[in-house]
């Protein structure tokens, strides 16, 4: 298996790295925190559509939703101007 390594030995999925790690893939903290909430936001506003797309249940829908997308734990320590989603 392979382990992605975002930044040092780190590798855990919070937006908090990913904007602390930004230099790497040569954006300023700004530009990703711009990312992170565009992307943060056409999720929520295109959820239910893609569920619809995908033929998804509603149990499916409710598995899904903030554990395998908008997780809380991808939030933790996320920096000032990182739009939370609720």
């Amino acid at each position: 298996m392979v382990k992605l390594l975002i930044r040092g030995s780190e590798r855990s999925s919070q937006v908090g790295l990913c904007v602390s790690a930004s230099s790497v893939f040569l954006l300023g903290q700004q530009e990703a925190i711009d990312i992170i909430n565009h992307q943060v936001k056409v999720i929520g506003y295109e959820w239910l559509a893609t569920c619809d797309e995908a033929g998804l249940s509603e149990v499916d829908r409710n598995l899904f939703w903030r554990r395998q997308f908008l997780n809380p734990f991808a939030f933790l320590n996320a920096p000032e101007g990182v739009n939370i989603p609720i």
